[in-house]
């Protein structure tokens, strides 16, 4: 499905939703306006009324004669005595000392690298992943080559040495003749 017939289709579910809001509306606003208007009256009156002194205002829900008193509240429970820790885990392999304590293991492939350097590890990966186009750690410089490269695989069936606007001139020139040769 082409974008043109998403976008017309979406266009097509608001419209019928607005549509559909519009008649809800319609159906539904006169007995909501109905409704506000019998409670505007219902509350002028009792203004009227508390003005006037023919009622009085309720009291309030803790001090009227039909409340129930409220209930003592429950006691607490006491609570429950903690479980004893369990005693840590020993070490499977021969490693023992700083090497324990630093979490190594005999087979572990950091062995004798650690402590870790982060910075010497970017350097790493970044000659690691650059050495394919001889950047030498520049993601950069990387980056342009790499560019370079593949404009040069595009453009090889034209000739245009990685020119991508001339690849694309000669691509045209190429389908005109092809359209016009049929």
């Amino acid at each position: 499905m082409s974008i043109r017939d998403q976008e017309r289709r979406q266009r097509e579910v608001e419209r019928r939703i607005d549509e559909r809001m519009r008649r809800a509306d319609r159906e539904v606003r006169q007995r909501i306006e109905q409704r506000a208007r019998a409670a505007s009256r219902r509350s002028e009156q009792v203004k009227q009324r508390i003005e006037k002194g023919g009622v009085e205002p309720r009291p309030l829900p803790g001090m009227r004669e039909d409340s129930l008193e409220s209930m003592p509240s429950m006691p607490s429970m006491p609570s429950m005595e903690s479980a004893p820790s369990m005693e840590s885990a020993d070490y499977k392999s021969e490693v023992t000392g700083e090497e324990a304590d630093a979490g190594m293991t005999r087979d572990m492939p950091l062995q004798g690298v650690m402590p870790y350097d982060p910075a010497g590890a970017e350097e790493d990966l970044a000659e690691r992943v650059t050495e394919d186009t001889g950047s030498g750690g520049d993601p950069h410089a990387h980056n342009e080559r790499k560019a370079g490269e593949i404009s040069e695989q595009m453009t090889e069936d034209t000739g245009a040495d990685g020119d991508m606007t001339e690849h694309a001139g000669r691509k045209v020139d190429q389908m005109r003749r092809e359209l016009f040769e049929e």
